[in-house]
């Protein structure tokens, strides 16, 4: 008992490479279960290479018709308008200096003044 396979290549290709390979007139006057393995097999060779090349060229004319982009070195946007910012120097006049009160917490501050009271009142009598 045969089993019979769905084929994978048109009739028309298969014909066309029967015919490059020499062996359609057996395909003609016995069928397709007539040819040698070997022709089978050497029929299969010639579609992969017939299908590896029109994958070649499809790629080459994909490149053609769009370049890939050549890698290029970082080089920043410029802003938008929308987001444009000054990082001009401040003019050289004195220099900030931020009072303590301004760098330590709130609380902090508070509760070193309350024990700086506390000190100060104890050394005087």
């Amino acid at each position: 008992m045969s089993r019979r396979r769905r084929s994978t290549m048109s009739e028309q290709l298969k014909n066309e490479l029967a015919k490059d390979l020499g062996f359609y007139d057996t395909v003609q006057k016995e069928g397709w279960g007539s040819i040698k393995a070997k022709d089978a097999g050497n029929m299969v060779k010639r579609a992969i290479q017939l299908a590896e090349q029109a994958a070649a060229k499809q790629y080459q004319e994909q490149q053609t018709v769009r370049p890939q982009p050549q890698a290029q070195a970082y080089r920043p946007q410029a802003p938008s308008h929308n987001a444009q910012r000054s990082y001009a120097a401040a003019p050289a006049t004195q220099p900030r200096t931020m009072s303590p009160a301004a760098t330590v917490p709130p609380y902090v501050a508070q509760q070193a003044m309350a024990n700086s009271h506390q000190h100060t009142s104890n050394m005087h009598p």
